[in-house]
């Protein structure tokens, strides 16, 4: 699926279910909305334009062949449940430029592996990483002061953590 140059918001429910592997978003377009790409189980990889500041809640929800997505240092929020359940991710890099990890943001990621939460990140979402059965590694840059309960739950291959010693907000994250 090609969406026309020209888009500037891809809406809500917009592809939601969608069976094509691979969806080209163009450079004009700087809103995606809730849900927009929910349950597109064939997607298999996918880049998001320049402008776009927010991945909204759900906006790749139960995508499971997704294996990878780029993020520009544009975006500023990960939405709740925006990646919930994409079971073949298995890397993810979060630029330089977002703030907020939202709830559940990457719950149920099983093939995730290690991740890098860079020091732009203020806040890690309730249940933000819950049920990353594959995750190995985390590492957490200065800047992070809250992460939100259970956000490493069922981590069960979880070897090493490492944390900035400015985290004050700790409640039951593992």
């Amino acid at each position: 699926i090609v969406i026309p140059k020209g888009v500037r918001e891809i809406g809500r429910n917009a592809f939601a279910g969608c069976a094509s592997p691979n969806i080209i978003i163009p450079e004009s377009v700087n809103e995606i909305g809730d849900y927009a790409f929910r349950g597109c189980c064939s997607l298999e990889s996918i880049v998001i334009p320049k402008g776009v500041t927010k991945i909204t809640d759900s906006a790749f929800r139960n995508c499971t062949s997704l294996k990878e997505i780029i993020i520009p240092e544009s975006v500023k929020a990960i939405g709740g449940y925006a990646f919930a359940g994409c079971t073949s991710l298995e890397s993810i890099v979060i630029p330089k430029g977002v703030t907020m990890i939202g709830n559940s943001a990457f719950e149920k990621c099983t093939s995730i592996k290690e991740i890098t939460i860079p020091e732009s990140v203020t806040e890690i979402g309730d249940y933000a990483f819950d049920g990353c059965t594959s995750l190995r590694e985390i590492t957490i840059h200065e800047g992070v002061t809250k992460i939100g309960k259970k956000a490493f739950n069922k981590c069960t291959s979880l070897t090493t953590v490492t944390l900035p010693a400015g985290v004050r907000n700790m409640e039951h994250a593992f």
